[in-house]
């Protein structure tokens, strides 16, 4: 429970400097303005260059 309340701690500081950064803007945004940024393609790549880094990693540790 310890976790969890600390976990909502810091969404709320999150959510404060976010409001604090853009104030009233984020209330009129555009619904899926941001939808290019969380596109599978992108993920998959990131997700494969995660891949070989961590094979590299263990390479390197070898």
């Amino acid at each position: 429970n310890f976790q969890r309340s600390r976990a909502f701690l810091f969404l709320n500081e999150i959510k404060r400097r976010f409001t604090s950064a853009f104030g009233d803007t984020a209330q009129t945004a555009i619904p899926y303005a941001m939808k290019h940024y969380s596109d599978s393609k992108d993920l998959e790549t990131i997700s494969r260059v995660h891949g070989e880094l961590d094979e590299l990693k263990n390479i390197m540790v070898k």
